[in-house]
């Protein structure tokens, strides 16, 4: 028996119905794998973006940390060698002396520079042995006294990077884990100035469902979600850049205040090898040319043991500080 009319229409239009439906969820979750992958992408080029800026970063900390620690094994072990023979020393007054030297007790500026010196010939001699991966970038981002109260003489290296491990940027900059050699990166976290932009949490991709619609509320909301670890990757990246050009002025008044301490380094060796080591039998114009070398040491000792990164991760607001002053104590060109 053929079927009514209206029951033919019926099951047409339900046809019609259902293959427009399916068009449209086949749209839709064309529509979603789209915005999926652009979300996905997003996050993969900030990832890079942020990996290009990390690794540059630690390879200036760590330049700088080398630069400093050849100034200590070289120019400053000289001075120390020089200086500690020198007796009854007075310099309080000298007009030679510059802040760095006036603000500063030499027996106990001695002391420390002593210590330091003791700390950077261990961090080197296990920097060649190869014990230590990452140690001339904390070196490079904290204060040297800082690290030395921090580590024992005995135990430097293993102390070192123990401690440096503990902060989270450092270990960012340093990648990889203790294990590897690295700094330890904690429970996959990275914590630069403040700005926590760990992994990805968020799995991009298309849940399988036959409701087109949410696929597509999914896909929308992975998006939004992009968009906000990328800018947070974003920000880490130019904390990178900043980390690195304050590391890049270190690094060019360190050289600066060097070119000037070698000659005065000379000239305090060859003083004691001709007129003693009594500071009292000097003349005044030799007088003047030792405070003028122990006035140039705490200037430099001042470079090195600035730190660049707060334990926080963020840029030493001192950092400014004493950029200026350094630049004002050393003589003009």
């Amino acid at each position: 028996m053929p079927l009514p009319a209206i029951v033919i229409g019926t099951v047409i239009a339900a046809g019609a119905g259902g293959a427009a439906a399916a068009v449209s969820a086949s749209n839709k979750n064309s529509q979603s794998r789209e915005i999926n992958e652009e979300a996905e992408n997003l996050i993969k080029r900030s990832k890079r973006e942020l990996d290009k800026e990390r690794r540059q970063t630690n390879s200036r900390l760590e330049r700088f940390g080398r630069a400093k620690l050849l100034v200590i094994r070289k120019e400053i072990k000289r001075f120390l060698t020089a200086f500690s023979k020198i007796h009854n020393i007075s310099i309080a007054d000298n007009a030679a002396l510059n802040e760095f030297g006036r603000a500063s007790d030499p027996v106990q500026s001695i002391s420390d520079l002593s210590r330091v010196e003791s700390l950077a010939s261990s961090i080197a001699g296990g920097a060649m042995a190869g014990a230590v991966c990452g140690a001339l970038t904390a070196f490079g981002a904290y204060s040297a006294t800082g690290i030395f109260a921090t580590a024992s003489t005995g135990t430097t290296i293993a102390s070192l990077s123990g401690a440096a491990a503990s902060n989270a940027t450092l270990a960012f900059l340093g990648g990889g884990s203790l294990a590897a050699g690295g700094l330890g990166v904690a429970g996959g976290t990275v914590v630069l100035g403040g700005l926590v932009a760990g992994p990805a949490l968020l799995v991009m991709g298309l849940i399988a469902s036959y409701k087109a619609s949410a696929n597509l509320d999914i896909a929308r909301s992975n998006m939004a979600e992009a968009r906000k670890i990328a800018e947070q990757l974003k920000t880490a990246s130019q904390q990178c850049i900043a980390i690195r050009r304050k590391t890049d002025m270190f690094i060019q008044l360190l050289d600066r205040a060097v070119k000037y301490f070698s000659p005065l380094l000379r000239s305090l060796e060859i003083t004691v090898m001709r007129f003693g080591t009594d500071y009292e039998k000097y003349s005044d114009r030799v007088k003047k040319k030792i405070c003028a070398a122990y006035s140039m040491a705490m200037t430099v000792r001042a470079i090195i043991d600035t730190s660049i990164l707060t334990e926080t991760g963020a840029i030493n607001p001192e950092c400014d500080e004493v950029l200026n002053k350094v630049s004002s104590a050393l003589p003009k060109r």
